[in-house]
């Protein structure tokens, strides 16, 4: 019965390819040839007429598409446009050319419906400007095929006439492509056969200085005075991006509160705050993260509240999971507290008492997260230790920079429409420079303390602690406190050192796991690699909630701080993007 199913199955998807692969054959176009002759005047300019015999099969063809490129040239003027031999008119009828110039010149053949035949596109055209000067030679480099093209080229033939009044210094080198040349007098030679789609052929022929052309073209004249001109730019953008770093470091400086720096370890919490606000100070912007939320979390459960059980998981992509479970208890809560657990148990039908690790990242939407970032901010603040007037002041400068943000970008648009043919791409870098400015400015805000000054000396005696914790993750101090591991777990986790901290404890034989984590039957004996294999599930459940973080936190501004270990980096997160910077 089964490899019934799978014969229809098979059946039914030939029956979707066939159509396409029907389609793809039905029509196609190749070029049987592309010849071009081309006549060097003498004052430097090119007469070229192309040849084209294209053969069409399947469904009928109505138009042909020429592109002539005329970057480094000083224009393009079309003489003839023919099919079969018979010259067409402007329209856009049957056997009527198009032409439009938008930088570059468009010819387009308009015909009859054509199919399974093969014709003729005849294309005349003058060159101005292509020949360029250089210290050695006229050099003239001349690209005779489209620079990108989707058919196939059976033979191309290119033959340049010399004039009798140039010399050339060298012999012409084919510098893109491949094609057998050949000189006879004054007439070079390209030959290629077989050409596949998208491969152009450019070739160069240097003649002696002053032989060809007495003046360089305009283009490279311009050319040459923006080049004059680089220097004052690239002067121009390092004053603008030097004064603007300068000037966002002084504003960002200006009324951030002392730090102090101190020497020495400590080897304690310095005071009574929870691992959740301990962690929190000593992220910029004193920003609520999923860090905190799981140093709340362990701490819950180190107090009697909450158990972690490793259940198996029958899912092609996850082999086990951890169960979080509500316990009775009659201890009284902080704020941030209650509303964790709020946010991990309550419903829309009521209150459930377990919750799925994996399933946080379902659960943390910008609505919910507020149970836990919102009251955590209000204790921080209750603790006197957010400075109103700094707290406005970053969010009025992150603003600032994000509303100049738009007529810069607007700006990097408009400045190469408007002034490139007179200066180049060189006025663009000024502008980059007040961007780059504008974006230091705005990571500099981003990274200000909106402590208090007591709020900062307190957060730099934490910051000393996490150091502590930091260097025994790393392996570079020694552990001098009996269950190390248990005891600091909740501070490790707020400061983002929850998987390195599992791991550095996994192989010590000596470690007991907490009361609370329950491995399944059989595991190994102190279950270290359960909780490792936990604090992943953990990581994959906050890239969801930092996201959920940034949507869910217009009352702290523009942008909210998220997760990264504090001291390592500063973390930006709006909507659902985020980004880490060391």
């Amino acid at each position: 019965m089964r490899a019934k199913w799978v014969f229809l199955l098979l059946i039914v998807c030939l029956l979707f390819l066939l159509p396409a692969t029907g389609a793809a054959q039905d029509k196609s176009y190749r070029a049987e040839s592309f010849n071009v002759a081309v006549q060097i005047e003498e004052d430097g300019s090119l007469l070229v007429r192309e040849e084209i015999v294209f053969s069409f099969s399947g469904e009928p063809f109505t138009f042909v598409f020429r592109e002539l490129l005329t970057e480094q040239t000083d224009g393009i003027e079309i003489v003839d446009v023919a099919i079969d031999g018979r010259s067409l008119s402007p329209g856009t009828g049957p056997n009527q050319y198009e032409l439009e110039r938008n930088g570059d010149v468009n010819v387009t053949w308009h015909m009859a419906p054509t199919t399974n035949s093969s014709h003729t596109f005849t294309l005349t055209y003058r060159m101005v400007g292509v020949v360029r000067q250089t210290n050695e030679a006229d050099l003239l480099r001349y690209q005779p095929l489209p620079d990108e093209f989707e058919y196939s080229i059976e033979r191309s033939s290119v033959t340049l006439t010399v004039p009798a009044t140039a010399m050339r210094s060298g012999e012409p080198q084919v510098t893109v492509g491949a094609a057998e040349v050949g000189v006879d007098g004054r007439v070079i030679t390209l030959v290629a056969n077989n050409i596949p789609p998208n491969e152009t052929l450019v070739v160069e022929i240097p003649f002696a200085p002053g032989s060809l052309i007495s003046n360089p073209p305009a283009w490279q004249v311009q050319r040459q005075a923006q080049n004059k001109l680089v220097p004052f730019w690239i002067a121009a953008s390092l004053l603008v991006l030097g004064g603007g770093v300068f000037g966002a470091v002084i504003l960002t400086r200006r009324n951030q509160p002392p730090k102090t720096n101190r020497d020495g370890v400590v080897y304690e919490p310095p005071n009574e705050f929870s691992p959740a606000i301990a962690g929190a100070i000593n992220a910029p912007g004193a920003g609520a993260s999923w860090s905190n939320a799981l140093a709340a979390l362990f701490d819950l459960a180190d107090r009697g509240m909450l158990e972690i059980e490793q259940i198996n998981e029958k899912k092609w992509y996850r082999s086990q999971d951890f169960l979080i479970r509500r316990l009775p208890h009659s201890q009284q809560l902080r704020e941030h507290e209650a509303g964790l657990l709020d946010l991990l148990f309550a419903e829309k039908k009521g209150t459930e008492d377990e919750v799925k690790l994996s399933a946080l990242s379902s659960l943390i939407t910008g609505k919910q997260w507020k149970k836990f970032t919102e009251p955590l901010t209000e204790e921080i603040k209750t603790h006197g230790l957010i400075s109103r007037q700094r707290e406005q002041q970053r969010q009025y400068i992150m603003a600032g920079s994000i509303i100049a943000l738009v007529p810069l970008l607007i700006l990097l648009v408009l400045v190469p429409l408007l002034l490139a043919d007179r200066f180049g791409a060189w006025p663009m870098l000024p502008v980059l420079a007040v961007l780059l400015a504008l974006v230091t400015l705005l990571a500099l805000s981003s990274n200000m303390s909106i402590l208090t000054d007591e709020g900062q000396r307190l957060a730099d005696e934490w910051q000393q602690f996490y150091n502590y914790l930091k260097q025994i993750t790393k392996g570079k101090t020694t552990v001098i406190h009996e269950n190390t591991f248990n005891r600091f777990l909740p501070y490790a986790a707020s400061y983002g050192l929850l998987a390195d901290w599992a791991k550095r404890f996994e192989d010590d034989e000596s470690v007991q796991l907490p009361a609370y984590f329950h491995t399944l039957p059989g595991a190994e004996v102190n279950g270290m690699a359960a909780f490792v294999a936990m604090t992943a599930v953990t990581s994959s459940a906050g890239g969801s909630a930092a996201g959920a973080a940034g949507a869910g936190a217009a009352g702290a501004g523009p942008f909210l701080l998220a997760t990264c270990p504090a001291g390592t980096g500063w973390r930006l997160a709006t909507g659902r993007w985020h980004a880490c910077w060391p």
